[in-house]
């Protein structure tokens, strides 16, 4: 471009734009009018609520950090963060052999006590007396033997009586050589008892018989009829069976190997974590083959069922509630969901902070929902009162006048002009309010969302 052509230029935009800004200034363009944008709202019957609301965290029904009263090598962990555990479910071992073997002869000596007082309850068999009967036969023979002038029948009698004695030597040898090794030590041991019963009457037919032959003098048949008073009082107490005295002896017996038991077993559960409830692993702060500290939790577990909110609710709210009002939660992590609830328990002492004393509330969750977590942070409101199938409008439809304490809507005509009349008020639930009196079921109301006209509750 030539500088003379410039010099054009510069000079038409020194002429043409100071005229263009005074046209503009003295014909401004007109405002558009703003378009009404009217939200619409048919007076209907519905339910209104007054809340007290309050905001707090998610809770577990109950938690608990659990370690090992003794300390010790970790054997086992058998379960993972996030399992769930029955009460009672083995969490947790230390190195315990010797408790399980001190356990396990424990509980073997109780059997073997309970096993000897039943023995004895049961009384003598038909073997024992019979036992018993023979052994006073012989030992009355004997005596009457040395009494009296012993014949060629007697010496006969007392032979066979010998006989049997060794037969009956030989059976009971017999039957504790091909006893099976299976029974408990208490069987073998009344199976040797006998032999020796049986090689102690051998003994007493072979002396009978041998003073039947020779004579026998007055020491030894004293002793043969003590020998009889013996016998007699060994076959009278089989036939009456067990005494109080030897039942409250295997009582005793009894009682004193379930002690040890008790102490074997709480020996044993020392080194043993076990769940107190169902619930679910939150954490472990060990691992297998690393050492336990005596009372250092290593475990926790918690109960999510149910699940709790704890809030704080203002002294000036809290003479509305009671425990078991209802109640709803909205969380920040679900946005739209309200879970139902009761509210389960008030505490008794205010909590003051700066100035402003609140009470604990916990509000309890009725039901479960997978998507709820522990730690989450949520609303709570409580619902105060509750007034079921009234007139009710949405609280931006009304417009109040504090100073006053009137309440206004906006009636929608036919010609679609707003006409704002005078409505009485009842219950004022956080959403909707109850309409007592002014506008009736069917009627339409609007509020204009455009510009200066939008008029909200409490304005």
């Amino acid at each position: 471009m030539s500088v003379r052509r410039s010099l054009i230029f510069m000079l038409v935009l020194i002429v043409v734009l100071p005229a263009a800004a005074f046209t503009l200034r003295a014909n401004p363009p007109q405002a558009a009018q703003p378009q009404r944008q009217l939200q619409e709202y048919t007076v209907g019957l519905g339910d209104v609520a007054v809340s007290v609301t309050a905001v707090g965290r998610i809770e577990p029904d109950q938690t608990i950090r659990l370690s090992f009263p003794t300390g010790g090598r970790i054997t086992a962990l058998r379960f993972e963060v996030g399992d769930q555990v029955v009460a009672g479910d083995l969490l947790a071992e230390i190195e315990n052999e010797p408790q399980q073997i001190a356990l396990a002869q424990a509980d073997l000596a109780l059997m073997m006590a309970q096993m000897q007082k039943e023995r004895l309850l049961q009384g003598a068999d038909a073997g024992q007396i019979r036992i018993a009967q023979a052994n006073l036969d012989a030992a009355r023979a004997a005596a009457a033997s040395a009494a009296s002038a012993v014949s060629a029948a007697d010496i006969r009698t007392l032979e066979l009586a010998y006989q049997q004695a060794l037969a009956a030597y030989d059976a009971a040898v017999a039957a504790r050589t091909t006893a099976p090794g299976d029974q408990p030590q208490a069987a073998y041991d009344l199976l040797d008892a006998r032999i020796g019963q049986a090689s102690f009457n051998a003994e007493i037919a072979r002396l009978q018989l041998e003073q039947a032959r020779t004579g026998a003098p007055a020491g030894q048949r004293n002793a043969l009829n003590a020998r009889v008073r013996q016998a007699q009082a060994e076959l009278d107490r089989l036939l009456a069976g067990p005494t109080q005295a030897e039942i409250d002896r295997a009582d005793a017996q009894i009682a004193q190997a379930q002690t040890q038991v008790d102490q074997a077993r709480a020996a044993l559960d020392r080194t043993r974590i076990v769940a107190p409830f169902d619930g679910v692993i939150a954490s472990i702060n060990a691992q297998v083959g690393g050492l336990a500290l005596p009372s250092v939790p290593i475990i926790e577990i918690i109960d999510p069922d149910p699940l709790r909110l704890s809030i704080l609710v203002d002294e000036i709210d809290i003479r509305q509630i009671r425990a078991g009002m209802d109640a709803v939660v909205r969380l920040d992590a679900l946005p739209g969901v309200e879970l139902p609830a009761t509210l389960e328990r008030i505490g008794l002492v205010g909590v003051n902070q700066a100035g402003i004393v609140s009470y604990e509330v916990a509000v309890r969750l009725n039901g479960s929902d997978p998507r709820v977590r522990i730690g989450m942070t949520a609303e709570a409101s409580i619902v105060v009162e509750r007034r079921e199938n009234v007139p009710v409008v949405p609280n931006q439809f009304i417009r109040l006048d504090r100073q006053r304490g009137r309440a206004f809507v906006n009636r929608l005509l036919p010609d679609g002009s707003l006409n704002e009349v005078e409505v009485a008020l009842g219950l004022q639930g956080q959403d909707r309010s109850e309409i007592r009196s002014g506008v009736a079921i069917g009627d339409a109301l609007a509020v204009d969302l455009s510009g200066d006209s939008l008029s909200l509750f409490g304005g």
